[in-house]
Parts: structure tokens; C-alpha cells; sequence
């Protein structure tokens, strides 16, 4: 792998490393207090085991795409990875019907560090949208 490369790559294995970790804690929690794990909890582990295998197979490629995606339904409420999953709540409304939204602060700036780590790809794809391909 080129530097670059080599760069994005160890940036999604410190991620990960933080998710793991996090994850853990919260096993740890759950173990030691009354603290129940919800579906959500069991949804992270198994994409973050996912994501573990993909990075030990060194494939960056798909590795981008599948850390990109657990970190948005991480965000959307869909996953958890903290023992407590909090989160920011608004609603939006449409037509006097309110729409309650809520996001995970955790999984936003995971995912803030993640679209750092990935800047180049990131950069590269948005491009490839606006050139005029001949």
C-alpha cells in the first residue's frame, strides 16, 4: 500500500480500536450494574465484528463503505456502541404531523473522525459526480 493509503488504513484501525474498546465498556457495564443491552447493542457488535475482519483482511476498498455505513445507523439510532445510548432528540414537522428524530452524539463524532480519516476518498467520490466523463 502507498503511504497514503497506509494512513486511511491504520486511521480506520484506531476507530475501530475506539469502538471496540467502548464496546466493551459497555459489556463491562452491563455485567456489573443492572444495565440491560438492547437490540441495537447486539446490531453494533456484530457490524463492528464485521468491520474487524474486513480491516484484519486488509481491504480497504470495502472497509471504507461498511465503517461509512455502521457509523451513519450508529448515528441514525439503529446501532449502539455505548452502554447508555444517549442522544439528541428533535422533531421535524411536515404538515402539522411532527416527526421525532433523534442521533447519537457518540456515533456523530466517530463519524466526524471517520469522514477526516477518509478525506482523500471522500474527496475523490464527490468529484467523480461533477466531471464530464467524454
Amino acid at each position: 500500500m502507498q503511504r497514503a493509503q497506509l494512513k486511511e488504513f491504520y486511521g480506520y484501525g484506531l476507530i475501530l480500536l475506539v469502538l471496540v474498546s467502548v464496546q466493551l465498556y459497555s459489556v463491562y457495564v452491563a455485567y456489573t450494574t443492572d444495565l440491560s443491552l438492547t437490540w441495537q447493542h447486539y446490531v453494533g457488535f456484530g457490524a463492528t465484528t464485521l468491520v474487524g475482519v474486513l480491516w484484519a483482511f486488509r481491504k480497504p476498498q470495502y472497509l471504507f463503505y461498511a465503517l461509512g455505513l455502521m457509523l451513519i445507523l450508529g448515528y441514525e439510532n439503529l446501532m449502539g456502541f455505548t452502554p447508555v445510548l444517549d442522544f439528541t432528540s428533535t422533531r421535524y414537522y411536515i404538515n402539522n404531523i411532527a416527526f421525532p428524530v433523534a442521533y447519537q452524539d457518540f456515533s456523530m463524532y466517530m463519524l466526524l473522525i471517520w469522514a477526516y480519516v477518509a478525506h482523500g476518498r471522500l474527496r475523490a467520490m464527490v468529484q467523480s459526480l461533477f466531471v464530464k466523463n467524454a
